[in-house]
């Protein structure tokens, strides 16, 4: 990131500000190690506590959370006028839900899985980091025209 004056400055969320984003929001990206290359998901979610819970299918998914490796979950958005953005990041443990089934309908009594099918298997992640960052969004004109960044690649 730039440091000029007249870029906008990157807020650092609190861990309090970034479970308020969180309980918010409803769909987030997944990350996960699949073998040895990475993958992500997008997942519809919902905090229970001071956890994430989503549902999912057997498949790539499941079988890479059943590994017991660390997990990246990410959601972001944006306020709603857009002009500004913030992004959440939990790392943690993923693990089967054990929390009471009924706190689910308190926490998200209308978030059902998008994707047609039975998704099964309750998910949690236990965090063991949660960060976040907020900031204004830059004007379009200084998207365009495009940067060659060639030369940082070599």
């Amino acid at each position: 990131m730039s440091s000029s004056p007249s870029e906008s400055q990157t807020e650092i969320l609190s861990t309090e500000d970034c479970w308020k984003y969180l309980q918010a929001s409803y769909i987030g990206r997944l990350a996960v190690i699949n073998g040895a290359a990475p993958e992500i998901f997008p997942v519809n979610f919902m905090v229970v506590g001071e956890t994430v819970v989503f549902r999912t299918a057997p498949g790539t998914k499941l079988r890479a959370l059943l590994t017991g490796a660390a997990v990246a979950f990410e959601t972001d958005g944006l306020n709603a006028y857009s002009t500004e953005v913030w992004s959440v990041v939990v790392k943690g443990q993923p693990g089967p839900f054990e929390g009471d089934p009924g706190s689910l309908r308190d926490a998200g009594p209308d978030r059902e899985p998008w994707q047609p099918g039975l998704k099964e298997h309750l998910v949690q992640i236990n965090p063991a980091e949660v960060s976040g960052r907020r900031f204004a969004v830059s004007p379009r004109s200084r998207w365009w025209p495009p940067q060659d960044f060639s030369a940082d690649w070599t």
